[in-house]
């Protein structure tokens, strides 16, 4: 693929790529546990940002533990449930939702197989096991947001479902260009919160109704539109604490926060954190750090006060690594884990990851907690 290709043609090529979705089975109650697969998807070489990123400081390196590999899967974002269970979606070959137990005590599961999307990217949970999940139509539509009520759900020791999650569409965002990463702004609130990549803005989604506003649109959140390979690929992960919107440009390679308004409007002018950072989806403690998913093979720690960047697990922009093209991050919500977090990776599969690297990895940061001398958003 010639290398002037914008990321927003990338990402049109890689929907329209066959796939292989028909031959993986959609949720039912009689689903069994998944432990890996490997998918004949094409390779599609990547796009990479031309802008100067600042080499992060490297640090004492945190334990990696792969908890789940899944070959051939891209995994795109993760949340978890009030118990510590984890939901993570995959962008291809196929638009899953897994279920995996971050002690593996339990075998993961399929939780549910979106035949009516093309991929599934950003998830989040608005109030307790009421999760909410973005992806594009099969059929190259409009981005759609679904319901997923994890309420009902029993799965039994072996990993047969016993009463599947309720899942349902809740209604479609047609203008949207490229709804990617989700948050929200307060817990139970009726609406989500939508990074839109290509559009450079983030909408608002009303999940009684279906209805939907752009509520901010800014230049902070555009792709940048002089650079050949990265073209308008901006705005992607987004977390809010306190009132306050920080997001990752992933294209500009920034970091940004933002004071927002009860109805998710925004109370202010963008505050730039960091530039030249390589950034993807990310996680927020109490304290003021990021922990952020490094498609450059890293966990970078990012002061939001200071800008200063530490890797902590991973080996920045080296092929050989525990972390191979990170795509999200979340911290434990259990007793035993809060202190860790959990990454998402998809190997770099669009070039054709090495086995192994595609997955959920567990990283115990809870030594490295003072490294700047300074748990996420609010759980249940």
């Amino acid at each position: 693929m010639h290398p002037s290709l914008s990321a927003a043609m990338i990402l049109l090529i890689t929907a329209i790529a066959p796939t292989t979705s028909s031959a993986i089975p959609a949720c039912s109650a009689s689903s069994s546990s998944v432990t890996s697969t490997t998918s004949t998807i094409t390779p599609v070489i990547p796009v990479q940002p031309i802008v100067t990123y600042i080499p992060p400081t490297a640090s004492s390196q945190a334990p990696v533990t792969k908890i789940f590999s899944y070959n051939g899967g891209g995994f795109e974002n993760l949340a978890f449930r009030s118990n510590g269970q984890i939901l993570a979606t995959i962008a291809f070959p196929a638009p899953l939702l897994f279920y995996i137990d971050p002690l593996s005590i339990r075998p993961t599961v399929l939780l549910q197989n979106f035949t009516a999307l093309r991929n599934t990217l950003g998830i989040t949970e608005l109030a307790p096991d009421l999760f909410y999940v973005a992806g594009e139509a099969a059929d190259g539509g409009a981005f759609s947001v679904f319901s997923v009520d994890m309420r009902p759900f029993l799965v039994l020791p072996d990993g047969t479902i016993s009463t599947p999650p309720i899942v349902k569409e809740i209604g479609s965002i047609p203008s949207a260009l490229a709804l990617n990463g989700m948050t929200y702004l307060r817990r139970n609130d009726n609406f989500v919160l939508g990074a839109d990549s290509l559009l450079g803005g983030v909408w608002k989604f009303y999940v009684d109704t279906g209805e939907f506003d752009l509520v901010i649109k800014d230049p902070s959140m555009a792709g940048p539109t002089n650079e050949t390979e990265y073209a308008g690929y901006g705005i992607n992960g987004l977390r809010t604490q306190n009132e306050t919107l920080f997001y990752c440009n992933s294209g500009a390679q920034t970091f940004y926060k933002m004071l927002l308004h009860s109805d998710g409007s925004s109370a202010g002018e963008a505050t730039l954190i960091a530039s030249g950072i390589a950034c993807d989806d990310f996680a927020l403690d109490p304290w003021g750090f990021a922990y952020v998913a490094s498609p450059r093979n890293a966990l970078i720690k990012l002061d939001t006060r200071t800008g200063a960047q530490l890797v902590v697990a991973g080996t920045f922009n080296e092929s050989v690594s525990d972390i191979i093209s990170a795509s999200s991050v979340r911290f434990g919500v259990g007793d035993s884990d809060r202190t860790s977090v959990y990454i998402t990776t998809n190997g770099g599969a669009y070039i054709g990851a090495s086995s192994g690297s595609q997955g959920v990895s567990r990283v115990d940061v809870g030594d490295l907690a003072q490294v700047f001398e300074g748990g996420e958003e609010e759980q249940w």
